[in-house]
């Protein structure tokens, strides 16, 4: 349930009046033209309305310290059909919802925001909100890979980090303050700024906790909520991580031995990890790659991390078809997947302070010895500790809550429960037992999703907008098409030779031609929600013009391409895209490289669930052979 990922937001001052269709009940909230960067070099802009809010830190203590919360709203396009704004809770705890946007939920949010503003919180303790950060601890990710710590080594090289951290930030913040009840009543001030009368709500990972406690405390501000990886401090998420990750792993298993190919492939994945495990009972110095930089850096792989990484990959159905080549080549002394995970998880940081002062009051000081002894050992995780918290939460301040502050909740909120049956942190399990609490609560169960849905899904994108319009009238049967993994490395693909007037190249025999775009010429698979190719050779040196070139012709057939991720290595530029058709959430790889005057484009597209098993085995090979005519 850590969301890490970091991006800058750029605030333009350039007009200051009141959001438009909006009248304020406690006094108009200035209101600022700004942009939201989306993806994660910030290609491209989205434009929305910013203010700041001041609220109390300490909520007993009105006339004392202030906290300026920064927010963002993303005005409906539509505003003569304009409905309930959608207020967006991040996950973490720790991350911001506004710097999230750009990297993860942009395309999600595209056809809701069609008719909803949708309203991004800097949540206390995140963004630029009086940021917790442990700089202290996230300033040093990359050069701890490069040590070897086992998890408890690290914890324990933490500990003086985390004192000097909340040194620091004491100076100008009590830590005590930073719990999710407060980022409820921070929510509502912002509401009651804004003059929404009554809101919807979106709370994945974390912010489904924080949207439970907003349900519970202002309930009657809301009409419909949606929440994913559905988690409150009641579940024991924390304590139970590694038995879910067990029970997210043991399917995954199950899934590739009754895959044909998989099963050939990779056969007998339990005893191969066992294998890779045992081999990194002594660390190895390897190099990982960074997948938004290219760049590399040491890492010493070890057990402990190798299977923290298998962990973080259980995270995201696009991975998740990876797990079992990452689980093999381990086990026979490669260590490239693992080592690039575990360095989007160091260019990654939360606020580890504010994740601190949530969990640290509201899960750590409820963990008895009873209950420690009670929770059994990890089949496969095992060498990561069942407590990871407690010697941390030792050393920071938080605040004293009694029981009855993070009970069960209950709500007759309609609300929207998405899960995922391959979810590592938040399983199933957890949703079924908040929907016997909500009694307008509906159940919406993904056979291969894992933690994050709504970016992966075009079912549960259309179920949420359905939900809000009418939370009376859903039908969530879209989920039996949910599109099942292709495993990296595992496939059995032929090819056959095409010539065209511009190129010749290699493609997956059986592929047909699609048409053709701006002197790229389309194939796709014939899966009844299919895979896509496009090919194409240009007279460009390469760089910006050879880019552009490509993208138009890309997005003359696949349209709102949204940016997320760019590299360039020697020449080769790599671009990743999401987008979506009728049919299916899809990610899209271009590979573009210029050489003299002859420039070659090759575009690989797939379901989300697809695409990482497609791209590094059929996107490369077509790329290798494109020759220009």
């Amino acid at each position: 349930m850590f969301r890490r990922l970091i991006v800058l937001l750029a605030l333009c001052a350039l007009l200051i009046v009141p959001l438009q269709g909006a009248e304020a009940q406690n006094g108009t909230v200035r209101l600022t033209d700004c942009e939201i960067p989306i993806g994660a070099q910030g290609a491209a802009k989205q434009a929305a309305r910013c203010g700041v809010l001041n609220v109390p830190e300490d909520y007993n203590a009105p006339n004392g310290r202030q906290i300026a919360l920064h927010f963002a709203v993303i005005p409906a396009r539509n505003s003569e059909a304009r409905r309930e704004p959608i207020f967006h809770f991040e996950g973490g705890p720790g991350a911001s919802a506004i710097e999230y946007y750009g990297l993860a939920w942009y395309a999600a949010y595209a056809d809701l925001n069609e008719v909803h503003d949708i309203v991004l919180i800097d949540q206390r303790g995140t963004g630029k909100s009086a940021p917790l950060q442990c700089n202290e601890i996230a300033d040093l990710s990359f050069e701890d890979l490069s040590f070897d710590f086992d998890v408890p080594g690290e914890i324990a090289e933490n500990l003086d980090r985390v004192r000097a951290c909340l040194a620091r930030v004491a100076q100008t913040s009590d830590p005590q303050h930073y719990i999710t009840a407060n980022l409820a009543r921070d929510t509502d001030a912002v509401r009651a700024a804004l003059g929404y009368e009554r809101i919807n709500v979106f709370g994945s990972s974390y912010g489904s906790w924080l949207a439970q406690f907003y349900l519970r405390d202002f309930g009657e501000r809301v009409h419909a909520a949606v929440l994913e990886g559905v988690v409150g401090p009641w579940d024991r998420p924390f304590l139970l991580a590694s038995l879910h990750a067990d029970v997210s792993l043991r399917r995954l298993f199950q899934t590739c031995a009754a895959d044909p190919d998989c099963n050939r492939a990779f056969p007998d994945l339990e005893r191969q990890l066992a294998r890779a495990v045992e081999r990194l009972g002594r660390s190895v110095r390897v190099t990982g790659t960074s997948s938004l930089t290219g760049k590399s850096y040491p890492v010493v792989m070890n057990a402990p991390r190798f299977l923290a990484a298998l962990r973080s990959m259980l995270y995201q159905g696009s991975l998740i078809g990876s797990v079992p080549q990452a689980i093999v080549q381990a086990a026979n002394g490669t260590y490239t997947l693992p080592a690039t995970v575990l360095i989007a998880s160091a260019e990654q940081p939360v606020n580890y302070g504010m994740n601190f002062s949530v969990v640290c009051a509201e899960s750590v000081p409820f963990y008895t010895a009873e209950l420690l002894e009670a929770i059994p050992e990890s089949a496969y995780f095992s060498p990561l500790p069942k407590d990871t918290y407690s010697d941390l939460c030792a050393a920071w301040r938080s605040a004293e809550l009694d029981d009855s502050e993070i009970a069960p909740i209950s709500s007759p909120v309609p609300t929207l429960l998405l899960a995922g049956e391959f979810d590592p942190i938040t399983p199933v399990a957890f949703a079924l037992t908040a929907q016997a609490r909500l009694s307008n609560g509906v159940l919406a169960r993904f056979p291969y999703q894992a933690h994050t849905i709504l970016p992966n899904s075009l079912c549960a994108q259309r179920l949420a907008r359905a939900f809000y319009a009418d939370p009376s009238q859903v039908d969530t049967s879209c989920t039996a098409q949910d599109v099942p993994f292709a495993f990296a490395d595992a496939q059995r693909v032929t090819y056959e030779t095409v010539t065209t007037p511009t190129f010749r190249a290699r493609i997956p025999t059986g592929w047909r031609a699609a048409g053709e775009s701006g002197g790229m010429r389309f194939f796709q698979s014939p899966d009844e929600v299919p895979d896509f190719l496009g090919i194409a050779t240009y007279r460009l040196a390469g760089g910006a013009p050879l880019q552009q070139a490509a993208f138009e012709a890309i997005s003359g057939r696949y349209p709102r391409l949204f940016e997320q991720a760019r590299i360039a290595q020697l020449g080769v530029v790599i671009v990743q895209y999401t987008f979506n058709t009728n049919q299916e959430v899809y990610i899209g790889g271009l590979i573009t490289f210029g050489l003299g005057t002859q420039s070659r484009a090759v575009w690989y597209a797939a379901p989300a669930n697809r695409f990482t098993a497609g791209f590094s085995s059929v996107a490369v090979e077509v790329f290798g052979s494109v020759t220009p005519r």
